[in-house]
């Protein structure tokens, strides 16, 4: 007797089974292809020059920003004084468009109009953050950016030091703004260089620029005689040429990142009053785009 034949089943569903699982398996790949800023990595320390690398051109569908590092700073809100550093690149070449690290910081106010698009990126960001954003062209710029930015410090961080204490008194605001309160007894003849906090950044130089903030207080009647932490102000950047002789004295070789109370003699300032300044020493850069003179 011949052995029973199984007649073989129709293909056609295997191959409609396969077809529909490859399909589904593109459909996976192509939902777990890397979004453009997940194809960007950013090397660096903050506040340095970032290194940035992509596969170029970079396919840019969509504007996105995501954190690299997370500073410790405090939070800034609404009309808060920003302080920037920025590198952007074209997505499409891979060259650098416009670069202010080792230059003048850029200030710009937290509020709608005057941050733009990075508003929301800003709002609620921390000093000390390093942020990496990818945008789309417009009709102005087609060409989309990769753009990293450092929110720079507005006040200084370094470790906290103990002043002497027939010093005068400096307290400091939640804001960062300093009080000065002068003590009871006659001004130093000479000129007093007093850390408030240590910083461990760059150290400034002769022939830079330094960003500062600072509060100038007079000795004799204890009054503000300048200051720019008054609502509306920020950090300034000033060539280090040209200041005051107690300002050349007193802040070179300081490290960003340091509070300095310097004691500056009528000689080593404007002849009239013995002056107390509190300056935090924010960031050294080259002199282009800087103030000639400062206080």
């Amino acid at each position: 007797m011949r052995p029973t034949l199984t007649s073989p089943r129709p293909l056609h569903g295997l191959v409609l089974l396969l077809a529909l699982l490859l399909g589904l398996g593109a459909c996976s790949s192509d939902d777990d292809d890397p979004t453009a800023i997940e194809q960007v990595t950013v090397g660096g320390e903050f506040g340095a020059l970032p290194q940035v690398s992509f596969p170029a051109p970079l396919d840019v569908t969509e504007t996105s920003t995501a954190t690299v590092l997370e500073g410790e700073g405090p939070a800034l809100a609404e009309d808060d004084v920003a302080l920037l550093s920025y590198l952007a690149v074209d997505a499409s070449t891979g060259e650098v468009i416009e670069d202010n690290f080792g230059s003048q910081p850029q200030t710009t106010r937290i509020t709608e109009d005057d941050a733009g698009p990075l508003y929301e990126d800003l709002l609620g960001s921390t000093e000390g953050t390093r942020l990496l954003r990818v945008e789309l062209g417009t009709a102005e710029r087609p060409e989309p950016v990769v753009l990293v930015y450092d929110i720079m410090h507005t006040r200084a961080w370094g470790e906290p030091v103990d002043p002497p204490e027939d010093a005068p008194e400096v307290t400091v605001a939640d804001s960062g703004g300093p009080t000065v309160t002068i003590p009871d007894h006659d001004p130093p003849s000479d000129l007093e260089i007093v850390p408030l906090r240590r910083g461990d950044g760059a150290q400034v130089r002769s022939g830079m620029a330094v960003t500062v903030r600072y509060t100038a207080v007079g000795w004799s009647d204890g009054e503000v005689v300048e200051s720019t932490w008054t609502p509306g102000q920020g950090p300034t950047t000033i060539a280090f040429t040209g200041l005051i002789e107690g300002w050349q004295n007193g802040l070179v070789d300081a490290r960003v990142g340091s509070q300095i109370m310097l004691v500056v003699p009528p000689e080593q300032a404007f002849g009239d009053d013995t002056l107390v300044y509190v300056i935090d020493v924010l960031a050294v850069s080259a002199m282009d785009g800087t103030e000639g003179a400062g206080s």
